[in-house]
């Protein structure tokens, strides 16, 4: 396990339960994220980040970048999540409502 929390970098923790695998998770005390002994597994590398870049600009399937990457979905989504909250807001626009009358 690391020595700090990836989210919040708090060295406290505690340990929490075992979760389906019999892995020992933890909680950090200062921001209550859980966390799992391996969960480096998940974490994507820069040149696996900007080939992740590219494929996803070509349209190809979440499933087929896993492949191709050599990464896990959850790592996958984990990274969209972030890219998707580093967009400024105004690019998140409401949907047009059509009005049939």
């Amino acid at each position: 396990m690391t020595e700090v929390c990836p989210q919040c970098e708090s060295p406290k923790h505690k340990k929490n339960r075992y979760i389906y695998d019999d892995k020992q998770q933890h909680q950090c005390h200062d921001c209550g994220r859980e966390l799992v002994e391996c969960f480096e597994q998940y974490l994507i590398s820069d040149d696996a980040r900007a080939l992740t870049e590219r494929l996803l600009l070509e349209r190809i399937s979440l499933r087929g970048i896993c492949r191709a990457v050599d990464v896990r979905l959850k790592g996958l989504l984990g990274f969209l999540m972030r890219c998707f909250e580093m967009l400024p807001d105004h690019l998140h626009v409401q949907p047009i409502t059509c009005n049939q009358g």
